[in-house]
């Protein structure tokens, strides 16, 4: 009994069930569909359970890219069919096949069909017999002859669809086939009950077929069928079309003799072999290529006319530095070898082993410096790119920073900037994510990204997270297949980039999260202390004012420590920033704070682009520091300047020593202060990409100056 075709399925869309669905109806073999995930997938394939795994349209990128991780790693030889579309680097050992994702789920069922059926050829499956390749046009009959599945491809030499045939008598829709040699091995098998395989002249079709036939245990027959028409037309002598023939066709053929010498050579072999067919006819193929000796050609030619098997294998020939993919086809005259020059795909195939390997290294790099180091590194070694530069999107100053580039640019004298939005082609590149590619660059100008003098130039998007340039001093130096490989690699640092920029924010938080069990083992345990003691004295003394004045005093503290604390806790937190007014934003701030019998005064006004609730806090947490330091009666001044605003007030001031310090958290000057506030207002300054400073007011007290506000936009007074 045939045995189920058992299909992993990973996914989350519907869709993927349909196409096994109708995969199921196409086949007379039972299909059985096992919906997993990624996490169970190495189980599945522990158990060596699935013939085939069909990943949905469900899947992410990432998700399919783990997926095909997990198979290689796993090392299983399992044909991976992909529905989603999604451009992923493939592990070398992984056999995939990628389907269109807008392909009709009838167009790739039927397609599967074909493949899937090889595989199970290839694998041996339900029979004794030697492995079978490249079989795929599928067709089976019930005991009556009535046909219940017939391959789409069959149409191509029948010229009978599916919908025609099955269901009908198969000699009633083609009665020429019930006389050919195919229909008396088709008798064979049903009145043996055995599986066959042959060769055969198919007289209907005018074809040669390479035939196997298998019983099945309800009766009735499935049949392989492969046209082998055009290879088999090298075995027939007496043919006067012959080398006609085998001169139009694409693939390289030559024929050896019985003694191993060249017969015949088409133009195609003259060109990939570089001889000349008059020169080599009749001379022995090893003494042409003598390096070809101690290679694979050697022991497969030699094995192939001992056993009269065919084979099919890849090898490389140093001599014309070339792969090639090798077919050869025995009869008792000699040898019929068709050649293909596949240095291209063995090359592409180990490039993208090599990204493989990359998007290893590069998932555990440590920073976003090390990602666009290694990722320039790759783009030479293994793309061969010249010049290449990684742009990181800088958030704060909203420019494009170059992270890493090739020391051949430094060669150059090229000094590398961050780029805005005048520089007009890499900033198209990043906001709108599409590709740029060049094969001559006109001009270059001062807002050019490119570095230096270049004529080829491809750039390529990293999703939301900056841009990578490749450059060339020759024409057309890249390639369309250059640009898939370094869009490939493109979404790796992708990826990359996000896990740095996940972990950066995990760190940020974990440091609040343990300045907060810091703070409340320490600094509030202090006031709660001092409450409870007073508290404790107030039971027992008349006139307990002081007490509890004292015990106000504390929970104030620790009201304040607690503001403090959710301040830091939602400093990274995004910024909404909208137009304000400094001055009535300020004095709004100043109504906000228990200033005592402190002054505020304004010189001159402005307009700027600031997230409101955050520029209250850092102008809330300023006139506190003053009054604390400057005591009750302090003056504080807001003032405008060239590309920002300071604060000033006639305190104390603070000593030049000890002006960086003030900045930092748990830093403070004054017993009662919580240490928090000037860190609470560096946290806004930074979050809004400007700058502070601390320095001497004219008053010699403290003065702290914002720049780097860019969208100041300065009041004239009434």
């Amino acid at each position: 009994m045939l045995s189920s075709l058992v299909v992993a399925y990973v996914g989350e869309d519907h869709r993927g069930l349909d196409v096994l669905q109708l995969l199921d109806q196409r086949l007379q073999r039972p299909v059985h569909v096992l919906a997993t995930s990624r996490e169970r997938l190495p189980q599945l394939l522990d158990d060596d359970r699935p013939d085939c795994i069909v990943t949905g349209p469900g899947l992410t990128g990432s998700a399919l890219q783990r997926t095909l991780f997990v198979l290689a790693d796993n090392g299983a030889a399992v044909p991976t069919f992909d529905l989603s579309g999604r451009a992923v680097d493939v592990p070398g050992p992984v056999e995939f096949h990628q389907f269109d994702a807008a392909a009709a789920p009838t167009d790739v069922a039927d397609e599967l069909v074909g493949i899937t059926l090889d595989a199970l050829l290839d694998a041996g499956r339900n029979r004794p017999e030697p492995i079978w390749r490249g079989l795929g046009q599928y067709l089976a009959v019930d005991g009556g002859w009535r046909v219940t599945d017939w391959d789409p491809r069959l149409a191509e030499w029948t010229g009978v669809d599916p919908s025609t045939i099955v269901g009908r008598k198969l000699w009633d829709v083609l009665p020429d086939w019930e006389s050919s040699v195919f229909a008396d091995r088709c008798r064979e098998v049903i009145d043996s009950r055995e599986s066959v395989a042959a060769e055969l002249y198919h007289g209907p079709g005018e074809c040669w077929l390479e035939l196997r036939a298998l019983p099945r245990p309800s009766g009735g027959l499935e049949c392989f069928l492969r046209d082998i028409t055009e290879y088999k037309a090298v075995q027939i002598e007496g043919t006067s079309g012959i080398e006609s023939t085998l001169d139009r066709i694409t693939d390289a053929f030559f024929a050896l003799d019985n003694r191993e010498r060249f017969a015949f050579l088409n133009s195609r072999a003259e060109f990939l072999l570089d001889v000349d067919a008059d020169e080599v006819e009749g001379e022995r193929f090893w003494d042409e290529f003598p390096a070809a000796v101690s290679t694979t050609f050697y022991r497969e030619f030699k094995d192939a006319m001992e056993t009269q098997e065919p084979t099919s294998f890849e090898e490389y020939y140093r001599p014309l530095s070339r792969w090639f993919e090798v077919n050869a086809y025995p009869a008792e005259d000699g040898l019929s070898v068709f050649l293909r020059d596949v240095t291209e795909q063995v090359q592409l195939q180990r490039k993208l082993q090599d990204l493989h390997d990359v998007t290893r290294e590069l998932i555990v790099a440590e920073s976003d410096v090390d990602v666009a180091a290694q990722t320039v590194e790759a783009a030479e070694e293994i793309l061969d790119f010249p010049l290449v530069t990684v742009w990181r999107h800088n958030a704060s100053t909203g420019k494009l920073d170059p992270l890493a580039w090739s020391p051949a640019i430094d060669r150059r004298e090229t000094e590398m900037e961050p780029l805005g939005p005048d520089s007009r082609f890499i900033w198209v590149v990043y906001e709108n994510s599409e590709r740029r590619h060049l094969g001559f660059v006109p001009a270059t100008t001062a807002t050019s990204h490119h570095p230096g003098k270049v004529t080829s130039e491809l750039l390529v998007p990293v999703g939301e997270y900056g841009v990578l340039g490749a450059y060339a001093d020759e024409r057309d130096a890249f390639s369309e297949t250059d640009v898939k490989l370094f869009r490939l690699l493109a979404s790796t640092v992708e990826s990359a980039f996000a896990r740095t920029e996940r972990e950066r924010e995990i760190a940020q938080r974990n440091e609040r999260l343990n300045e907060f069990a810091s703070v409340v083992s320490h600094d509030l345990r202090n006031p709660l202390n001092i409450a409870a003691a007073h508290a404790e004295l107030a039971r027992g003394v008349e006139d307990d004012e002081e007490h509890l004045d004292k015990i106000g005093e504390s929970l104030d503290r620790m009201e304040q420590l607690i503001e403090d604390l959710l301040a830091r806790a939602r400093g990274n937190r995004d910024l909404e920033r909208e137009p304000v007014e400094l001055g009535a934003l300020a004095r709004d701030a100043w109504d906000g704070v228990d200033t005592e019998a402190a002054t505020l005064s304004l010189s001159g006004d402005a307009t700027l682009d600031a997230d409101p609730d955050r520029l209250t806090q850092l102008f809330e947490n300023l006139f506190r520091n003053a009054v604390e330091h400057g005591g009750e009666a302090v003056s504080v001044r807001v003032d405008t300047c060239e590309d920002g605003f300071s604060v000033a007030d006639d305190g104390p001031g603070i000593p030049a020593d000890e002006r960086e310090q003030v900045f930092e958290r748990g830093v403070t000057r004054s017993e009662d202060g919580t240490g928090y506030g000037l860190s609470i207002v560096a946290d806004i300054v930074e979050g809004h990409g400007w700058r502070i400073a601390a320095t001497d007011s004219d008053e010699g007290g403290a003065r702290f100056e914002i720049t780097n506000v860019y969208s100041l936009n300065e009041r004239a007074e009434a």
